[in-house]
């Protein structure tokens, strides 16, 4: 009998070149807290010249697409991990289309920073929201405004020389694990839509 699917599925190397990250952070994950879905070959996170945007957006969509069946009544949080560089790194952009989510999120990271655990580098921006940082994504709306489950992306910045990234990893280790609590109180089980 197969093992009950975690509530969390982290996806990593969406962008090929954030592979290495996403396994760092998926090796400090225990098994239970999440499953990981490793795409051993992702699209490059380079920006394409104004000619291949078309058929960029188009690879990028279809891989998120893919994602459905392995979220369909098995997951209630879908936390998709990037990496970035950002010279005040470790730092994090947390981004979602569910107000719930995103109002939980923000309220953790504050109730948090009052017992001692740094949330300062760490913004919750709600995608879709009138009032929310202006916000371009080619991530389907069918992926991220999923009334089956909830979507997460998780941006983590690093220093540019790269030189914090164990402080990175565990950073992404308890955004994940806050995520989690917040969606687990957010949303009972996964609908069976998709």
């Amino acid at each position: 009998m197969a093992a009950p699917a975690a509530p969390v599925l982290v996806v990593i190397g969406i962008h090929r070149e954030e592979l290495a990250f996403g396994r760092e952070v998926a090796a400090a994950l225990a098994p239970d807290e999440a499953d990981v879905l490793e795409i051993p070959d992702g699209l490059s996170g380079r920006r394409p010249r104004p000619d291949q945007c078309f058929r960029y957006d188009l690879a990028h969509e279809a891989l998120y697409l893919q994602l459905l069946p392995h979220m369909r009544g098995r997951h209630r949080l879908l936390i998709d991990l990037h990496v970035g560089a950002d010279r005040d790194g470790p730092c994090a952009d947390l981004m979602c289309g569910d107000a719930a989510l995103a109002e939980r999120l923000q309220a953790a990271l504050a109730q948090g920073a009052a017992a001692g655990a740094p949330a300062n580098g760490v913004r919750v921006i709600r995608l879709g929201a009138p009032d929310a940082i202006p916000t371009r994504t080619v991530i389907p709306e069918r992926i991220w405004r999923n009334p089956a489950f909830l979507y997460l992306c998780m941006e983590i910045y690093l220093a540019d020389d790269g030189s914090a990234r164990p402080q990175a990893v565990a950073l992404a280790r308890r955004l994940i694990g806050l995520a989690a609590q917040c969606a687990g109180d957010a949303v009972a089980v996964p609908h069976r839509c998709c």
